[in-house]
């Protein structure tokens, strides 16, 4: 009888236990406490962000990641902060094929260099699309320095860039900035200002640093011309 009571007490005990440990699995948040929702993923094909979501309360950490044949460039992780959203990623996969020098960072923006597959206008900003990025947008005299210093380290001769005319009338930035808005602009001196003002529709824009300018080219060469080109990413 003794037996069977201590017995009985051991699966009542047990039973306790279990409960106890389901409640706790089934917790959730506390009324009112602040939680996240999932993190916003950017689609970038391949070259997604992977976020591995756990705990969503404040101060939670989730951890970021790339597929593979990319490199996590920025910060490993986001964090749930006291408003509810999550901090900003500032991070990017790059493929791997992209390695130094050709990764350059200046003012807030990480340039990667691609030098070793020729392509048209078309292709190259279709690249710069597929990894969250834009062909490179020159906001004033410092990073046109910068770009042109850094496609003479590389021996670059030309390059595509940010610039061009899309429906006609006027050259405008990924932004939607023109060279009007940003106040600054570097075109080849023997240009015509017809050309500069009123460019026809698909025209684009290359950058030449050995006379340190910028030269517009026709519709044609835009869809015939292979050259290298740089995209931007902002990191801040």
């Amino acid at each position: 009888m003794i037996f069977k009571h201590y017995k009985l007490t051991l699966v009542l005990a047990a039973l306790t236990v279990q409960a106890i440990q389901s409640k706790k699995c089934k917790k959730g948040p506390k009324p009112n406490e602040v939680t996240c929702n999932d993190p916003q993923i950017r689609n970038c094909g391949n070259a997604s962000i992977y976020i591995d979501v756990g705990d969503k309360t404040v101060g939670a950490e989730a951890h970021l990641s790339c597929s593979n044949g990319y490199t996590l460039w920025g910060n490993d992780s986001i964090v749930c902060l006291d408003s509810g959203q999550w901090s900003q990623q500032n991070a990017y996969c790059i493929p791997d094929n992209i390695g130094e020098p050709n990764i350059q960072s200046f003012d807030g923006s990480l340039y990667l260099f691609n030098n070793f597959t020729k392509s048209n206008y078309s292709q190259a900003k279709a690249y710069c699309t597929n990894i969250c990025s834009t062909l490179i947008e020159i906001n004033n005299q410092e990073e046109d320095q910068f770009l042109l210093e850094t496609m003479n380290n590389l021996e670059i001769d030309f390059l595509w860039i940010g610039l061009e005319s899309i429906n006609g009338g006027n050259y405008s930035w990924p932004s939607g900035n023109t060279t009007q808005t940003n106040q600054y602009e570097n075109w080849f001196d023997n240009v015509p200002q017809s050309v500069i003002d009123n460019p026809a529709a698909g025209s684009c824009v290359q950058a030449f640093p050995f006379y340190d300018f910028w030269l517009p080219n026709p519709t044609n060469l835009c869809d015939t011309k292979l050259d290298d080109f740089v995209c931007e990413l902002r990191i801040n």
